[in-house]
C-alpha cells in the first residue's frame, strides 16, 4: 500500500503539469517584437528569437503587478495602511490594506476595481476613512500555495509594472 500511494502521488503531479504546458501548444502566436506568425510547438520566435509570450491566466483579468511607491499609517486605524501603488497607469492607484509585509518598493498583486475577486467585481471604496481604489492580493486569493492569508503576495523585480502576476507563488530568492 505505502509503495501505491507513493506511485499515485507524482503520477497526479504530472498530469497536472501536462496540462496546462498543452494548452497554449494548440495556437499559433505571434512575436511582439517582429510580428512574426509562429508555430504551435516554437518556444522562441523563428525570426528574432524572441521568447514565446507567456499567456495570462483568465482569472486574472484585472489582477496586474505593482509597486508601492509610498506608505503611510491611516490615523487612528492601528494596522491599516494607505499606499501609493505604481501599476502602470497614468497616475499611482491609492490602496488601503492591512497586509502587514507591504514597504516601500515592495512588488506587489494588485486587483483593479472592476477584477472579479470572490466572484464580484472590485469596486472603489473608503477603508478606514480612505478611498481605496484597488486591493493588495494575498496568496490564498490568487490560488497559491506557501504564503499566509492576509500577508500581500509578493513578486521578485523580475515581473514587470502592470503585467499579469505569475500562476503560483514565485521564489522570491532569484532562483
Amino acid at each position: 500500500q505505502l509503495v501505491l500511494s507513493m506511485g499515485k502521488k507524482p503520477k497526479a503531479k504530472a498530469e497536472k503539469d501536462d496540462e496546462p504546458a498543452s494548452v497554449p501548444e494548440q495556437t499559433t502566436w505571434v512575436c511582439a517584437e517582429c510580428e512574426q506568425e509562429n508555430g504551435p510547438g516554437d518556444a522562441l520566435c523563428v525570426a528574432c528569437e524572441a521568447a514565446r509570450p507567456v499567456v495570462a491566466d483568465p482569472r486574472f483579468d484585472g489582477y496586474v503587478v505593482g509597486v508601492v511607491q509610498s506608505v503611510e499609517a491611516v490615523p487612528g486605524k492601528d494596522k491599516l495602511k494607505k499606499l501609493e501603488v505604481d501599476v502602470g497607469d497614468e497616475s499611482p492607484l491609492k490602496i488601503v490594506t492591512n497586509a502587514p509585509n507591504v514597504k516601500e518598493s515592495s512588488r506587489v498583486v494588485v486587483a483593479k476595481v472592476g477584477a472579479i475577486v470572490e466572484g464580484e467585481p472590485l469596486k472603489k471604496a473608503n477603508v478606514g476613512g480612505c478611498p481605496s481604489e484597488g486591493m493588495i492580493c494575498d496568496g490564498p486569493m490568487l490560488g497559491w500555495t506557501g504564503g499566509g492569508a492576509g500577508a500581500a503576495a509578493l513578486v521578485p523585480e523580475s515581473f514587470a509594472i502592470g503585467g499579469p502576476p505569475p500562476d503560483a507563488r514565485p521564489r522570491m530568492d532569484g532562483k
